[in-house]
């Protein structure tokens, strides 16, 4: 098995996909794990009236717990906004990290698509904060993998199969590679593709080694590290802002006792759990591509539409004695609602990545985490509805839900050692 060595950083890490996994890579090596955020995601989720329905520690306590629990000192915490070119280098000049990983986004494209002011935190969060690693990778280590989060949503629903990497296409007679067009259809999504771009260009001048993940929905709400204490869990988002398509299907169906089918259910999606994608980043990181390569890798498992998905969940449901109905909805989407998908996926197999769970059994883990603490979710029911609409999106700040006046700058350091529970 390739060894991990040299310090490893995770902008973004005190979310969803960001802790289990920098936990995860500080069981697997020696060397420092640096987390580096500014914990928005908190404050974020909140501005939406809505919370992890499984309850998270604060930062403080989850590295007190990490220590106390595994006999382990490598999990560091560095606080800092990657919208802060200055601390950004600080960190990354400190450190000289073997591998940084990129997850620091604004991740959820509905929220991108609540007014104008979301979409524009949105796309300067994702593109500037891309292009302060960017720089500041080429500057101190200039060797480093940077293995970033993209989202498979950034090739939209093209009518032929998505390759992995680049496409070869033919006309007038001549014939050349480019990469896989880019259909995004939400600002989130565009700012992905933006920092994609980015990327591409920093590969051709910098040479920097990049792998860039183009990731399906990911569901779940365990892997091995956050069992191991109840102050290790990572969070569970739920509404409909935040929560993905899964999760959220398992908290409608305990309860709503009834499932949202948006439109007629045909949208047709790559999925994978929070088991394998945290297995598969590792994965990548542990066989980077070679010096100055640029590497996209389409990380996904399975393929299915979400009526399909619903009725999957509603048959685990039933095991939980949950009889299901299901609630047709306008899709609060500009999408296509039945189309072609085939996708490509080449690389992760080749390397070795398998299935951990086999997907009922995960769903199985979701229904008994939100029994567990339904409680919890029960007086924010009315935010599992849609409320964010593409086509409302031109409002410049929707009431009810207005952007936290303090995202919208850079967060100092000693701000978020505060909200990170370090006194």
């Amino acid at each position: 098995m390739p060894q991990l060595k040299g310090p490893i950083i995770v902008f973004g890490g005190d979310g969803y996909i960001g802790w289990p996994l920098a936990m995860h890579l500080a069981m697997r090596t020696s060397d420092d794990v640096v987390i580096f955020d500014n914990m928005s995601t908190r404050l974020l989720v909140k501005s939406v009236n809505s919370d992890s329905l499984i309850p998270i520690a604060a930062m403080a306590e989850r590295l007190k717990a990490f220590k106390e629990y595994t006999g382990r000192d490598n999990l560091v915490f560095e606080p800092g906004d990657v919208r802060d070119p200055q601390r950004v280098d600080e960190v990354i000049a400190k450190y000289k990290p073997s591998a940084v990983v990129h997850l620091a986004h604004q991740r959820s494209a509905p929220f991108s698509m609540i007014d104008q002011r979301h979409a524009v935190y949105t796309e300067v969060n994702n593109v500037v904060g891309n292009l302060n690693i960017i720089f500041s990778l080429a500057r101190h280590a200039p060797n480093a993998h940077l293995l970033k989060m993209g989202s498979m949503g950034e090739y939209g629903t093209p009518n032929i199969t998505i390759t992995e990497g680049d496409i070869e296409i033919e006309y007038g007679g001549r014939k050349d590679k480019f990469m896989f067009p880019r259909m995004g259809q939400s600002f989130y999504h565009l700012s992905k593709i933006f920092d994609t771009y980015n990327l591409l260009l920093a590969n051709e001048i910098y040479g920097l080694r990049v792998t860039d993940i183009m990731q399906g929905v990911v569901f779940g709400t365990r892997t091995h590290e956050t069992t191991i204490a109840e102050e290790l869990q990572t969070r569970l988002d739920f509404d409909s802002t935040w929560g993905t398509v899964i999760n959220k299907y398992v908290v409608q169906a305990v309860l709503l006792k009834k499932l949202l089918i948006y439109g007629k259910g045909r949208q047709t999606r790559g999925f994978l759990s929070l088991y394998d994608s945290i297995n598969a980043m590792t994965l990548l990181l542990e066989n980077p591509p070679k010096e100055g390569e640029y590497r996209t890798v389409n990380q996904l498992d399975m393929i299915y539409d979400t009526l399909t998905l619903a009725q999957m969940v509603a048959e685990v449901a039933r095991e939980y004695g949950i009889d299901v109905d299901y609630e047709r909805v306008e899709d609060p989407r500009v999408e296509k609602e039945e189309h072609f998908y085939d996708v490509e996926h080449r690389i992760l197999p080749s390397l070795g990545f398998h299935r951990e769970k086999d997907m009922k059994d995960v769903i199985r883990e979701i229904f008994e985490d939100v029994i567990k603490y339904r409680s919890r979710a029960e007086s924010m029911k009315e935010l599992i509805y849609p409320y964010a609409r593409w086509k409302d999106s031109y409002i410049y700040d929707r009431q009810g839900f207005s952007l936290p006046r303090e995202v919208e700058r850079p967060l100092a350091v000693n701000e978020i050692l505060k909200l990170a529970g370090f006194g």
